[in-house]
């Protein structure tokens, strides 16, 4: 009889395996499906063609989106506000507008895949967070202007993303050397981790207002370097907790600011209108939120869930290799693109001195963070 019931029970399993990739599978394809419907019904299938360059950005964006602690942003956000000159306030909402879409798509795949995740970093992460994004986006924007935008330069906001995948870079070379890069779960719990855990995911929230991404590059870091945590486990905590942050950003400025709803000009070549009001012209192809939205989703409704499934096949050296690289890429091309730097001295200083204080900042908090968290002596174990 406990034969009979143990081998029905590894029944139950093996079947249960395919019964979880058809609900990823279902998830992605009832987002296709609405997508589909809508533009047909609405007329606006040519409006997302005419935005192709979005969908074409966020086939590696939502790669990443899925796979790395970077989110869409660190390919979305420096192209967007780099390549196609959008300006920095739209290539926010169109980061958070995707990554709710895509990596709450990844999300899904990572709960009914059971990957390892840190739930208590997440319990207190998501709300104090969520307070971050709003409090940031109230005190530090204009709600009264078009897209809300930030009272800071736009340089200073790119420059500001770009430190922070620096300091990304510099933590997985750190950890690329080390033998031991973590456990499955943070192995000790005290004030001062709750309360870095805090600190993080607050100005990280607020970073998020105005980037699109920065929660879960803080908090992944503050884990990952300080707290312990296998980089492995960092990544799909990471992507949960910018799911959830981005559809505030979507609810919040897509939905209930009115950024999606623009008017077009006959020809679909220039935004006239925003809610209803006068607005422009000015090229569709850097304005038209929505245009550029409704082309990138079904891209990121399947590239972000594949991340998740290629980062679980990559050796431990190569995962961490992929996500510095990805973040080196966006350093060198902020230095390389942003017009700013060339000729504002003052952001230039900036830039050079808070890449010197992140790389820095990450080498000695990694050395002290024994000490510096109050952890047992045989911590690193």
């Amino acid at each position: 009889m406990r034969a009979f019931f143990g081998e029905r029970g590894l029944r139950k399993r093996v079947t249960a395996l395919p019964l979880r990739r058809w609900a990823m599978f279902g998830i992605q394809t009832a987002v296709m499906l609405t997508w589909l419907i809508y533009v047909l019904v609405a007329g606006e299938l040519d409006r997302a063609i005419d935005n192709w360059e979005s969908a074409v950005t966020m086939i590696f964006g939502s790669f990443i989106a899925g796979s790395s602690p970077g989110g869409a942003g660190v390919v979305a956000f420096p192209v967007l506000t780099k390549v196609l000159d959008v300006p920095a306030e739209i290539a926010r909402s169109f980061t958070l507008s995707t990554q709710a879409l895509g990596m709450t798509c990844a999300a899904c795949a990572i709960v009914l895949a059971r990957r390892h995740v840190e739930w208590r970093a997440l319990v207190v992460g998501l709300p104090v967070g969520t307070a971050g994004f709003l409090i940031f986006l109230f005190l530090l924007g204009e709600p009264d202007r078009a897209f809300w935008p930030s009272t800071l330069s736009a340089g200073l906001i790119k420059v500001t993303f770009t430190l922070l995948l620096a300091a990304m870079a510099v933590a997985m070379l750190l950890l690329r050397r080390e033998d031991d890069m973590g456990q499955q779960q943070v192995p000790h719990w005290n004030r001062r981790v709750w309360g870095g855990i805090v600190l993080m995911a607050f100005v990280g929230g607020g970073i998020s207002a105005w980037t699109g991404a920065g929660v879960n590059v803080l908090v992944f870091l503050f884990l990952v370097v300080m707290a312990g945590l296998h980089p492995r486990v960092g990544i799909p905590t990471s992507v949960l907790l910018m799911a959830g942050i981005s559809i505030v950003g979507l609810v919040t400025l897509g939905f209930l600011d009115g950024q999606f709803d623009i008017g077009l000009s006959a020809d679909g070549e220039r935004v006239i209108a925003l809610e209803g009001r006068a607005f422009g012209p000015v090229e569709a192809s850097r304005y038209d939120l929505r245009g550029l939205w409704l082309a990138a989703i079904p891209i990121v409704a399947w590239g972000a869930p594949l991340g998740t499934w290629v980062v679980t096949r990559l050796r431990e050296d190569l995962l961490v290799t992929f996500l510095g690289l990805a973040a080196l890429v966006e350093v060198v091309s902020t230095f390389a693109l942003v017009d700013q730097l060339h000729h504002d001295t003052a952001l230039l200083a900036y830039a050079i001195v808070g890449l010197v204080v992140a790389v820095a900042g990450v080498v000695l908090l990694r050395r002290h963070r024994v000490s510096i968290l109050g952890l047992p002596v045989d911590g690193d174990a």
